[in-house]
């Protein structure tokens, strides 16, 4: 799965992560390498399906509470 994160700082970057990785694992991955997280977007690749030729990509963004 790609995932990209938005850091506070401005910067951005693109990770290929595991599907079996932990939402919490990998936040805590992304957090050591670029810093203080203001969203996330989450992409999967098209699936194939016998009925239905293409299927869009699905992007979804999560913004997350600053820790307190």
């Amino acid at each position: 799965m790609k995932i990209l994160v938005h850091f506070k700082s401005g910067f951005k970057q693109t990770f290929i992560v595991p599907k079996c990785m932990l939402a919490l694992e990998f936040r805590n991955i992304a957090r050591e390498i670029g810093g203080n997280i203001e969203s996330i977007e989450f992409s999967s690749p098209p699936r194939r399906q016998s009925n239905i030729p293409t299927v869009e990509l699905r992007t979804g963004v999560l913004r997350l509470p600053d820790k307190r």
